[in-house]
Parts: C-alpha cells; sequence; structure tokens
C-alpha cells in the first residue's frame, strides 16, 4: 500500500486504458545539465485525449504511482487503485467522456528517470543512484509538458494533484507548459516542506541498504510504518477492525513491508529533495489561474490552521484562488481513505 487500499468499484473491463513510457532525447534541469535521455511512465484511463469531451491531469503523491486504477493486466504497483473511487463511468471523472492522463514523478521509482536506475544518466557520464542530479518540482512538469504535447494535448481542462502531485499542480497553476482551464489542489501547499536533513538521512539508509546492512531494511520499514500511522491510516484500519487490534497490526506491517519492498530510499531521497526545495507562494499570488486548494481539518503534513500554513497562504492571493476545508477523520491520506467526504468539494472545484 503506498497512498490507499481502496477497492475499484468498476471492473478494468469497463474503463478503457493503456499505459507506457515516453522517452525523450533530453530535459534541461533547473540545477543545470539535463536528463540525456528522459522517461515518463503514464497511464491513461478513458478516451484518446482527441476522443475525449475532457482531458485531466491527475497527479499522485510523493509514495504512488501512476497506477491510479488497477493495471487489467501484468504486475500492479503496491498503491495500484490510489484513485479508484474518483476514477470510472460515472464518477467523478467520468471515463465515458473524460480522458484521464496520470503520469509517474520524475525521479519515483516505477518507471519514470529516477535514481533508482542502473545506471542513471546526467548531462556528462553515466553515474550512480548516489549521484543522480537533483530534479525540481518545476523540470517535473516541464516533462509532463514534453509527454502531454507528444500525445498532441494542447489544452487541459485540469489539473488535479494530491500532496507532492499537489506541489506539481500548484506548479502549473504558475507556469503551465500547455493550457489549463483550471487547477484543483488537494492535501498540499504552494511551498514544499521537509529539511536538507531529512534527505540525508534516506540517502544514508538508502546506501546502507544496498551495502547489506542487516538492520538498515528494519529501519526502512520502521519509516514507513510511521509514516502510514502518521498520515492517518492506522486510524482508518482500527475503525474497520476496532474489536481486534492484532489483525490491525499485523495489516499495518504487512502494508508496511509490502511498500518498503518495492519503493527505493533513493527515490524517496530525490523527491523530498524537491519537496523541500519548491516554493511557488510568491507566484501564486500574481496567477491568474483559477485554483481550487482544498485541505482536511485533521491532516498534521497540511493543516488548515497551522500558522506556518497560514503564512504560506498568504492573504494577498486573488480571488482566483478559492480555499476549502473539508471535515476528514482519517488526515493526510483523507481524500483516498474517506473519497465521499471529498465528493461535493471536487465536484465544485471540476464543474
Amino acid at each position: 500500500m503506498s497512498e490507499s487500499t481502496s477497492q475499484t468499484p468498476f471492473p478494468m473491463s469497463s474503463v478503457a486504458s493503456a499505459a507506457g513510457i515516453a522517452t525523450f532525447d533530453s530535459l534541461p534541469l533547473d540545477g543545470g545539465g539535463a536528463l540525456s535521455p528522459v522517461r515518463l511512465a503514464w497511464s491513461r484511463y478513458g478516451p484518446e485525449p482527441a476522443q475525449a469531451r475532457s482531458v485531466v491531469l491527475l497527479l499522485h503523491g510523493i509514495s504512488g504511482s501512476h497506477h491510479a486504477l488497477p493495471p487489467a493486466s501484468g504486475p500492479a504497483h503496491p498503491d495500484a487503485g490510489w484513485a479508484s473511487a474518483w476514477l470510472g463511468p460515472d464518477a467523478l471523472l467520468d471515463t465515458r467522456q473524460t480522458c484521464v492522463l496520470v503520469p509517474n514523478a520524475l525521479g519515483s521509482c516505477f518507471g519514470s528517470s529516477g535514481p533508482a536506475d542502473s545506471p542513471a544518466a546526467s548531462a556528462t557520464s553515466a553515474t550512480s543512484a548516489a549521484d543522480f542530479p537533483p530534479v525540481s518540482i518545476a523540470d517535473t512538469v516541464r516533462l509532463q509538458g514534453l509527454w502531454l504535447r507528444s500525445l498532441g494535448v494542447a489544452r487541459l481542462d485540469a489539473v488535479l494533484g494530491f500532496s507532492y502531485g499537489g506541489y506539481q499542480a500548484f506548479q502549473w497553476a504558475v507556469a503551465g507548459p500547455v493550457p489549463a482551464a483550471r487547477v484543483v489542489v488537494l492535501a498540499s501547499a504552494p511551498r514544499g516542506n521537509g529539511t536538507a536533513q531529512d534527505v540525508t538521512q534516506l540517502r544514508q539508509l538508502a546506501a546502507a541498504l544496498d551495502a547489506g546492512v542487516p538492520a538498515a531494511r528494519e529501519a526502512w520499514v520502521a519509516m514507513r510504518r510511521a509514516t502510514l500511522q502518521r498520515y492517518g491510516y492506522a486510524a482508518w484500519l482500527a475503525d474497520r477492525q476496532p474489536h481486534d487490534m492484532n489483525a490491525v497490526e499485523a495489516r499495518l506491517q504487512g502494508e508496511a513491508e509490502a511498500w518498503a519492498a518495492r519503493f527505493s530510499p533513493w527515490s524517496l531521497a530525490a523527491l523530498r529533495d524537491a519537496a523541500r526545495r519548491f516554493d511557488a507562494s510568491a507566484a501564486l499570488a500574481a496567477a491568474p489561474m483559477p485554483v481550487h486548494w482544498l485541505r482536511c481539518t485533521s491532516d498534521v503534513l497540511f493543516p488548515p490552521d497551522d500558522d506556518a500554513a497560514a503564512a504560506a497562504a498568504r492573504a494577498d492571493y486573488p480571488a482566483s484562488v478559492v480555499r476549502a476545508t473539508v471535515h476528514g477523520r482519517y488526515g493526510h491520506l483523507s481524500p483516498l481513505l474517506e473519497a465521499e467526504a471529498w465528493q461535493a468539494p471536487l465536484r465544485l472545484a471540476l464543474r
């Protein structure tokens, strides 16, 4: 499990879908140099862009993937189905007439270029995972622009991003590579969080795992387990099995182990580094793009009433930036674990 364990309410046979990996010659990076070549893994749900009534870009969380619905065949990433409550015939994103495009984030380990590649390509040489060049949220969005233009998409009806995907959505609002009618952000902010020390610790853990240090795997699993607890997943499990805490603990441990076996700490370090350096708050104040920014009352990562969040949510944002609070029980993962609480504000934002 990465971001949700929701079961898809629609059989995949009822949703037109496709997936692939797009490769481009080069992507210049904000930090200098380039990724050459550069890959982007993707999924599409609904009709092809040219046959769709609307086209939506859907962006996943930091530890997630482009498997917004479980794949019809082949291996599934740990979070497969994370958007199943939103996607399908007659759903919020109605796949009968809406083309939903889901790219894997640059730096991730599920097909897009990232430090888990062996070797990783930089502007000058083949490098190890530890030397993968720093990538930014803006780099990620520019790569998405290359991909969309290669598909013939000249305009988006909406960009919808959750958590780390919300950073990307805010970047779309201030410097989108193709025009978009609106941006919708769930459980995120226009300014990233985290520290350089966080990144360093992740890289040290990744190196220890590569070296076969016995305690490293246990530490990696424990880190994931703590994240699931902090983000609301443990509370969600407990509410579903209130009389069997042993089963809850076993499920939580099993989810943490399954994810840790598939996700690269090198990738998490790269994504955390991009997040901590991200700040679109000043540019957002001057952006005319309609933005619907939704946060959850119980989210400890992006709390609506947090002083730092309030400072980042500048009072001088234009009227085009509409902020709303959703009363959810399950913290940061509320949009995925209790999607019904988000349906009404999301429908309003996407209308």
